[in-house]
């Protein structure tokens, strides 16, 4: 009972509701979370009086966290749906896993500001690409060998990096490709398990010799924090999922382009 009263009611109802926003974002988009969790967190520990370099670590550990639990219900709904694209997971993973790695080493040595401020104006571009739909490719199909590397590399590092889901960006990238967008979302929910789970047993590990985390903290994950995100989420996201695979192409195009904009104004404003 002592690590539940960390936080005040207020922050309990704020962290529920967003744990159900992530689900419906994890099922219906592919879209890991974290740039949902990561505001919201740091908006709960500057209320706990901590200090801005103690709480982004902790924010960017605990979403990760909430990331890898999340994408599991989600790519279980996806799977079974058959929504998966096995051929570009196979094409896009050894990039996207060796882009995460360099994430997780070079993330902390960038400020925070920087890293948000990047991508901010990514988020809003590829938004602004996915509200255009086809008027608007970079080519018709992904480019081969090494080039074709590229883009899977800068997911998974600019990801790890922020502490968001590797869908969230993975999904608008290759629709610059005119790649299907319901085979890129299932696809996007795999890559959130992928970079979530290096990157939180790397916050697992961080942090245990610093001071000023709550209670509950283990290394650079608030561990109630994940629990009050990830129970909403694990009933939201097989739903969500489900109406994936029947949803209109358009409105999921549309609304992963929202999302997208959403996120960028909310980072803007929040550096």
């Amino acid at each position: 009972m002592h690590l539940l009263s960390i936080y005040p009611p207020t922050d309990w109802i704020l962290l529920l509701a967003a744990g159900a926003f992530i689900g419906l974002l994890s099922g219906l988009l592919g879209i890991g979370g974290g740039i949902v969790a990561v505001p919201l967190l740091l908006d709960l520990f500057a209320g706990l009086g901590m200090s801005q370099e103690v709480a982004t670590p902790l924010a960017i550990g605990t979403a990760q966290t909430n990331v890898l639990i999340a994408s599991l219900a989600a790519i279980l709904a996806h799977g079974g749906s058959g929504m998966i694209d096995w051929p570009l997971v196979r094409a896009w993973l050894p990039a996207v896993i060796v882009g995460s790695a360099a994430g997780i080493a070079l993330g902390p040595l960038a400020p925070p500001r920087v890293l948000t401020a990047i991508f901010a104006v990514f988020a809003a571009g590829l938004g602004v690409k996915l509200a255009l739909g086809e008027r608007l490719v970079v080519a018709r199909s992904q480019p081969a060998g090494a080039a074709g590397q590229v883009a899977p590399a800068l997911v998974g590092s600019l990801a790890a990096a922020l502490g968001i889901g590797g869908g969230t960006l993975s999904t608008p990238v290759l629709s610059l490709f005119s790649f299907p967008i319901r085979r890129a979302i299932g696809a996007g929910a795999l890559f959130n398990l992928v970079i979530s789970l290096p990157a939180t047993l790397a916050f697992l590990a961080m942090g245990w010799s610093e001071s000023g985390r709550p209670a509950d903290s283990v290394g650079d994950v608030a561990m109630v924090c994940v629990i009050a995100l990830s129970l909403p989420a694990l009933v939201v996201a097989p739903l969500a999922a489900h109406w994936s695979a029947y949803a209109p192409l358009v409105l999921l195009r549309r609304s992963f382009a929202l999302c997208l904009v959403a996120i960028a104004v909310r980072l803007a404003l929040h550096t």
